[in-house]
Formats: structure tokens, sequence, C-alpha cells
């Protein structure tokens, strides 16, 4: 997938939408991102909540996978107001089945298409720059609403299978021939 002896420069580049624009994280997005991580409802299908610290120790994680890899997760604000949302994009770190499609939007404003278009945008960016014949998405079983995003974005389901510490997650993939 990727070549270790290849030096990556970061360079995070900014998706704009009809409604959202997928950006660098910002220090002004730690606060609100922890706000999300500390949510009960938000956090129920990803092993519970988290604190601050460790909101700031997984931002700086995002932040990092786009060095190391060119690829990442961005932050996600509203085009209209310039208010942070959530996260959304690509994550591959090593013994991972492939790069994954991921997203995580602010519960107030769950069930408006958001995650969706987020996604879109987030795999025609690995269509057009990655090198990569699929994408995966890992969700929790249990977890319905992100399973619709994963399908309204094409992904089918695959398999149940243990990825990193989680058991059982359900595993979506998308092949990147197939248009979104």
């Amino acid at each position: 997938m990727i070549r270790e002896d290849t030096p990556v420069t970061i360079s995070i580049p900014t998706l704009v939408t009809d409604r959202l624009i997928l950006r660098c994280w910002q220090p002004a997005d730690l606060a609100p991102y922890a706000a999300m991580n500390a949510d009960e409802e938000t956090m129920r299908y990803m092993d519970g909540t988290i604190g601050r610290e460790s909101s700031d120790r997984l931002v700086t994680h995002l932040v990092g996978h786009w060095h190391l890899y060119g690829f990442g997760m961005w932050a996600v604000e509203l085009r209209e107001s310039g208010e942070f949302i959530g996260r959304a994009g690509l994550y591959g770190p090593t013994g991972w089945p492939g790069v994954e499609a991921a997203w995580s939007i602010r519960r107030d404003l769950w069930g408006q298409g958001l995650a969706v278009e987020a996604g879109q945008a987030a795999v025609h960016f690995a269509r057009q720059h990655l090198h990569v014949d699929h994408l995966v998405s890992i969700i929790e079983p249990d977890h319905r609403a992100s399973r619709r995003v994963a399908e309204k974005l094409r992904f089918g389901f695959v398999e149940l299978a243990d990825v990193g510490p989680w058991k059982e997650q359900a595993i979506y993939r998308l092949d990147l021939q197939v248009q979104v």
C-alpha cells in the first residue's frame, strides 16, 4: 500500500462540499472535539467517552497520520458558520484491513446527511489521490446509523471480524471503481 522508503511531507488539503469544509485541525477544534468525545451517546459505539487529554492526543495522532501516510482524518466544519462539527476522512494504520473511510459528527446534527456528505468527499479524495483498489469501513455491529451511512456511500457488508482491539466489527467494503 505505502512504500516505507518514501518520505512524506505533510500537506492536508481542504475539501469543500455543499455544506461542509473538511480541513486541517486547528487549536480551536480541541475543546469542541473533546466535548464530542465526552458525550456518552456520541461515544456509545466507540468504547465509551474520553477526556480532554486523551482527546487532544487523538487529534495529534490523526494529524500525524497525514504526515506518515499522506492521508488521514479532517476536522469538519459547517460552511455557513465555520463551526466545528466533527471529523471524517481516511485511516489506515499498520495491521488495518485496508484504508478505512470513517466519520463522526456532533450528535445535535445527526440525521441531516452530514456524515454521508463528508464520507463522499473522503471517498472522492481516495479515488483521486490514493493507490488502493478499495476502502473499508469498520463499524460496531449495533451502530445502525453508521451502517446506514456506509450503505448510502455504497459500501457493502463483507463480514464480522476482529480489528485492532475491537471484537466482531462489521467490515464494509467499497471498490473504488464504483462511483459514489
